[in-house]
Order: structure tokens, then sequence, then C-alpha cells
């Protein structure tokens, strides 16, 4: 563990003084501890740290509860400091934001200009890209990723050199690559042409019946990572529903998928899939070592028993890429007696992880109206499912992120980066207060009873 000695100041929100003096500095791959001379210590995880700002021989560490700790007189070890801290508050900051599992491409330095609904900044930054992923780690700001298949456009301005994205509503601005501009924009390119190649072919394999206009339009409508309604993709050919019962759902599992699909409410249901990577011997898949195999001494809905330990099985695979499709389905439910939707919704993986179906609400409850609004339930249901569908893919597929309760996010020590993921994506929060339960894949009639349990209490 990695020890530096200097001087500390210790601020409150308003940069009220607490605490001053003389320290032993030190950290770990996930912590750090700050060590008076005189007084009690100090520690905290790397990613409780939301900001890294380094000065003229000065640190800053502003901490997610408001805080602030000032590093000076550090002498000669100060830029080793810098540098070590950096580079382990980054790995830390990868973890917790539940993208360690992925394949990395390169990493650059620069600068970023973030838009987005919840906020701003400017800040210099590393640029992680993965095969994937696009990840933003800034020294001034909380970091985040968007996915590949959701950047909508890609521009450069060779009069500033700067480098404008765009994901819906919110933009990304990039520049200070220096000489690596080149090779990050190739790079980024590359990698979405991959991504957008590896789509098309397969859904060039579901359905080798499709023309290539009605493949091409099907690209757009079923995107990697994306849910799209059943209705529209059935209304470019009538046999892709069939196609995807038969590619896209394991046999096993045919029979839940059956009583889900009966219970649907007249809006239809929605099919997506995404690239996973398996690890070596393929025996293990990106955030998928967490669902072990049921057996008849769990309970449903995150009771006593019901933890996840074990990699997954069967699985579309690419013997040479040690890649794989996994595919999964939305079913918005109904009413019960009714034609109309109830605000629940199951989700289901069909070609891998398919131990457990999982519930959560559509729509907070206060907006629950508008599904009984014949005008407006098909929007909302889409909207809700786009929400959901985001969550679930940015945990890479994740279950314990979803289902396990605060106390053991913020207790165990193993869960401690999903409760500060869970703190810093907005996404993740609203996923969590939506999950309503899991109904276990024990046998046909005990997932039932399960099912009827959940939906009681929603």
């Amino acid at each position: 563990m990695p020890s530096f000695s200097g001087r500390f100041k210790y601020f409150e929100t308003g940069e009220v003084l607490l605490q001053e003096g003389s320290c032993r500095l030190a950290f770990a791959e996930e912590s750090l501890t700050l060590t008076p001379a005189t007084g009690a210590a100090l520690a905290c995880d790397l990613g409780d740290i939301d900001t890294f700002l380094p000065g003229d021989y000065e640190l800053s560490l502003r901490l997610y509860t408001g805080r602030t700790i000032v590093l000076t007189h550090f002498g000669k070890d100060f830029q080793n400091l810098c540098h070590g801290l950096l580079e382990a508050w980054r790995t830390r900051l990868v973890q917790c934001l539940l993208l360690e599992d992925l394949e990395e491409i390169a990493r650059f330095d620069g600068f970023a200009q973030h838009y987005a609904a919840e906020g701003a900044f400017s800040s210099r930054a590393e640029i992680r890209l993965y095969k994937s992923n696009l990840a933003i780690l800034p020294e001034g700001a909380s970091g985040f990723s968007w996915r590949l298949a959701d950047i909508d456009s890609v521009d450069f301005d060779e009069s500033t050199y700067a480098l404008g994205l765009r994901s819906g509503q919110d933009r990304l601005i990039l520049t200070r690559l220096a000489k690596r501009t080149g090779e990050f924009i190739d790079s980024l390119q590359e990698a979405m042409t991959d991504l957008s190649e590896k789509s098309v072919s397969t859904l060039h394999e579901l359905f080798p019946f499709l023309t290539p206009d009605q493949i091409q339009r099907a690209s757009e409508l079923l995107k990697e990572g994306h849910a799209a309604p059943i209705s529209k993709l059935k209304s470019l050919h009538p046999k892709i529903e069939e196609a995807l019962l038969e590619n896209a759902v394991d046999r096993a599992l045919r029979p839940y998928f059956d009583v889900l699909k009966e219970r649907v409410a007249t809006e239809g249901y929605f099919a997506g899939f995404k690239f996973i990577r398996l690890e070596a011997g393929g025996e293990g898949w990106e955030g998928g070592h967490e669902e072990s195999a049921p057996d008849a001494t769990q309970t449903p809905v995150g009771g006593p028993g019901d933890e996840c330990n074990g990699p997954e099985p069967e699985v579309e695979k690419d013997e040479e890429k040690g890649e794989a499709v996994l595919h999964w389905f939305f079913f918005p439910l109904r009413a019960s007696g009714e034609n109309t939707p109830a605000n629940i919704v199951a989700w289901e993986a069909t070609s891998r992880s398919g131990r457990a179906t999982y519930f959560f609400r559509l729509l907070p409850p206060a907006q629950a109206v508008r599904l009984r609004d014949k005008a407006q339930a098909s929007s909302a249901i889409q909207e809700g499912i786009r929400l959901l569908n985001r969550a679930i893919v940015l945990l890479n597929f994740r279950r314990q992120p979803i289902y396990l309760p605060d106390d053991s996010l913020e207790v165990q020590p193993g869960f401690r980066r999903y409760a500060i993921a869970s703190r810093k994506t907005p996404l993740l929060r609203q996923l969590r207060a939506s999950f309503l339960g899991r109904a276990l894949h024990t046998s046909l009639d005990a997932w039932q009873k399960q099912i009827q349990t959940i939906i009681s209490r929603a």
C-alpha cells in the first residue's frame, strides 16, 4: 500500500474548516486512509471521491458527502502521489461504473464537455474506448459511459479540432487529444462500424428470409442493446415473430415464455439482444457470475436463501471471438380480468441467464393512470420499457444490483461498488425502485405461484 507524508485540511461544505495538520496518506486498490498526527483517522472508498482536482503542489478530493480533503506539503513525492492515486481512483471508478468486464480497445487523454439533463461539466478527462462503450473519466466530475449503439452522431470540427457526439438529448464535446485526435476518431468509428456489422449479421441469421431493404429497416428498429416492439418487427415480415421464438428462446424456457405471452396486454411484447463477452473457457461472461441455478429451497423476490453465485448455462457462442448473443423479452402484463395494461412488466432472458423472471413497475405509481388512457397507454409502455432496458443493459445484465436490498449493498464489502453505482447513476436508482420481485424457474407450477405473490403485492 503506497504511503505518503504531508499536510491536510478537511473542509465541510461551504469551506468550513473541520480539521487540519500533518498526516500520512495511504491508498490501496479500493480505499484511501488519512491518518493525522493527532486526532482520529479518516478512511473512504475510492469510489466515494467525486472529483480529483490537482493544482500547484495541492490536491483537492471532493467526497460524495460534499466535504473536501485538501492535500499539501508532500514535497518531491507529490507527483508520485497524484499519479498513483489518480490511476487507483480511475480503476475504482471503472468498477463502480460497472465497466471492468468490458473489452477495452484504447485510452486517450483529453478535455471533455458534457451537456445533459442532469447537469453539465467541463474537465480534463481520460477517455476509454471499449468494444461496446465509450467511458469518460473526468477529474472535475463524476464519470459516465455511453454505449456505442446509443451514439446518434459523430461530427469533427477541423477549425477547432473538436469532436462532437450526441446520444439522444445529451451532447459530448472532446478536445485536446493533440496528435492522437485522428487515432481516436478512427478507433471510435471502427468500433461503431464493427458493432453495426455484427448486429446486422445477427439479424440476418435470425431472419434469413428478409430482403436487404427489410434487414436494413430491422437494424434500425432492433439495435444492439435496444428492445423493439414485436408489432413493429412483424410489420416488416409476418414470419419475424416465429423466427424469434425458434431462434432466440431456449427450449427449456419456452413454457415460461408462453405463459408470459398469454398474459401480455394488447400493446404486445418487446424483444432485444446484446453481444456479451465470454471469459476463458467459455464458462463465465461479462456481468454474469451472479445467478446460481435455483433449487427447491430458494424463495422468490429476494427472500432468504436467494443468493446468486454461479455462471449460467447455454448460450449462442462465437468460438473464435469468445462472444455470445444474449436475447431477452419484455412482457407488459394486462390487468387481471381486464384488457388494459397493468403497471407491471416481466423481463425474461431467453438464450442465457434464464433462471428467473424479473418483474418491474412500468411507470412510477403517480404516472400509472396513463396506462388506463387508450390515447396514452402505448407511448407510456414504450417509455417505461426504454428506461428499464437502458438500465438493465447499463448493468451488463448483473442481477444482484437489481434485487439485493439496500442493506446488503451498503453493508457487505463485496457489493459496495453497487451501492456507489446506484448513488452515481439515476437510471440504476430508478430500476431498483421499480423492482417488484423475481420468480425462479424451479418448476412451472412453483414459478406461477411466485408470480401471483409478486403481482398481489405490486
